[in-house]
């Protein structure tokens, strides 16, 4: 095999790999979860670009599960930006408990 057939196998693989892993908005479902904070880890390169694009894919998972966002948190570590916590509730869960 050459050099490109293997290429094109290691894409297809993590294709593969990408499409059977579950997101954190299926498995707040599967669990029966009313409200779910998850972490959306951010390094030094992709702060700007990176961090929003991720942000906005993840509330559309979660929207598209039937839950709405409540709060992004930025977690900061010795004066840098490392990530966000990112809250959401199923659709009409009140907050106030």
């Amino acid at each position: 095999m050459n050099k490109t057939g293997y290429i094109c196998l290691l894409v297809l693989g993590f294709v593969s790999i990408q499409a059977q892993a579950k997101s954190a908005a299926e498995k707040a479902v599967e669990q029966s979860l009313q409200a779910v904070t998850v972490f959306v880890d951010v390094t030094q390169v992709t702060r700007k670009h990176s961090a929003a694009r991720k942000m906005t894919r993840s509330h559309q998972e979660f929207a598209e599960q039937g839950y709405e966002l409540v709060d992004v948190s930025p977690y900061i570590e010795n004066g840098d930006l490392e990530g966000f916590f990112v809250s959401y509730k199923k659709y009409g869960v009140s907050s106030n408990n």
